[in-house]
């Protein structure tokens, strides 16, 4: 969506038929409606060191906000208003000046590195018929057993502080060769055990916030635009 001109949209068009990453440098020169072609030369000298230099590059970036390392590259804001603020709500919700560059970095090397990194693809249908059921599926034809309204409540420790067991809020209990958690940061905290928080890997967690997100399901009885992929906004408030 464009900040100028409401209700209108630009895009970035991927030529088909054409390698990585010179699809993704057609896309941004032939689209003249977003930044000016000086300010799409002031965007090189911070994004050539990832073409050139990959993963170890973006990795480093991480103690970098996405203003700070735009300042630091000489980026002008109008870059931010243009394309980041969009990147940053749609790949995390959050505000350029919070949200590390890596973020940003890894997506755009995803779009240099693959023809079709810029596709996204959604479900044929809701989610539980077609993938939280399919996932349990899935894991039950191969012996496994997944659990539902069972939460979480303690991770119960061996002496040596490895995982001993998982305590269920029913006052059931799991025991595994492997735990792996996809708790939101929040909750995470809130189960890790006293005898870890003082250690240096968890105590990395008071560095992360979880960000809060309302979600607005919006249904319209008719086709809005005839516009065949996702739509972004600029907007400090909208995704």
């Amino acid at each position: 969506a464009m900040q100028d001109l409401p209700g209108q949209f630009t895009k970035f068009q991927f030529p088909e038929g054409v390698p990585a990453p010179f699809n993704m440098a057609a896309a941004i020169l032939t689209n003249t409606e977003m930044l000016t072609l000086e300010e799409k030369i002031k965007m090189v000298p911070g994004l050539l060191p990832m073409m050139i230099e990959g993963q170890s590059f973006i990795d480093d970036q991480d103690e970098l906000s996405v203003l700070e390392f735009m300042r630091k590259y000489g980026m002008p804001e109008r870059i931010n208003e243009e394309i980041f603020i969009a990147m940053g709500k749609a790949l995390d919700f959050i505000d350029a000046d919070k949200l590390s560059m890596t973020v940003i970095l890894t997506a755009m090397n995803r779009f240099i590195n693959e023809a079709d990194g810029s596709q996204t693809a959604f479900l044929d249908g809701n989610q539980p018929d077609r993938l939280c059921q399919p996932i349990v599926n899935h894991v039950s034809s191969r012996g496994g057993c997944v659990l539902t309204g069972k939460p979480v409540s303690s991770i119960e420790l061996n002496a040596d502080n490895t995982v001993n067991s998982l305590a269920l809020a029913d006052g059931s209990s799991v025991t595994a060769d492997y735990y792996v958690s996809a708790m939101p940061v929040d909750v995470v905290k809130k189960v890790i055990p006293q005898a870890w928080s003082m250690m240096p890997y968890f105590r990395q967690l008071n560095e992360l916030e979880g960000i809060p997100v309302i979600n607005l399901q919006i249904w319209f009885d008719r086709k809005l635009k005839a516009i065949d992929g996702l739509c972004f906004s600029r907007s400090p408030l909208l995704s």
